[in-house]
């Protein structure tokens, strides 16, 4: 019996320069179902540029990298994109993965009061099992220490933003009924010691 463990990325002799300076040379690897990573070096030394030539956001001088097209690739990036009106549960609802919009459609029926709304609502909720993705999402949030989702977007600190994406961005993997490869860069700042030990466990 041969336990086969899906490839999601072949990256071969990638290389990256800035100018005189080359981050990285001839670098390659296997990322494969169930693996994890993690990828230490100093400040500048390209991490970042590394994670963004896997997402297709920035070209390698040489080297190829191959993505499986069967698995969804998620990332929670240092930069922050938001709507500053929105609430937090605005914000988090704004998910596209189908349970996310079978839960809205749900949420909307309730308030429409129109019984054949409701039920193709129920119905869709069944297909995508959505029942429990709301309840695990403000888990999610209070573990992270964000409890008021009334809250607007743009009068949240630096560190809650970062907490309310990272939330989002894990109820959007769990969200997802494909393969994922979650890549995360820098996760933990702003994090206090038992946030870091949750997101370890939950992981």
């Amino acid at each position: 019996f041969i336990n086969y463990k899906m490839n999601y990325v072949s990256a071969e002799n990638l290389t990256k320069s800035y100018g005189i300076k080359t981050l990285f040379e001839n670098i390659s690897f296997n990322v494969n179902e169930g693996d994890k990573i993690a990828i230490v070096a100093k400040n500048g030394s390209g991490k970042s540029t590394l994670l963004k030539i896997l997402l297709g956001k920035e070209i390698a001088d040489s080297g190829n990298v191959v993505i499986n097209k069967d698995i969804q690739v998620v990332l929670f990036d240092q930069e922050i994109e938001f709507n500053s009106d929105l609430s937090i549960d605005e914000f988090m609802m704004t998910l596209d993965s189908p349970p996310i919009l079978a839960l809205k459609k749900y949420h909307h029926a309730l308030v429409s009061h129109n019984p054949e709304e409701m039920e193709k609502a129920i119905a869709e909720m069944e297909i995508q099992k959505a029942w429990d993705l709301e309840n695990e999402m403000k888990q999610i949030l209070s573990q992270l220490k964000i409890t008021d989702l009334s809250a607007k977007m743009g009068k949240l600190s630096g560190g809650q933003i970062k907490r309310v994406a990272l939330a989002k961005l894990l109820t959007e993997t769990r969200a997802q009924h494909t393969h994922t490869l979650l890549i995360m860069d820098e996760p933990t700042n702003h994090l206090d010691v038992e946030m870091v030990e949750w997101l370890e466990n939950y992981l």
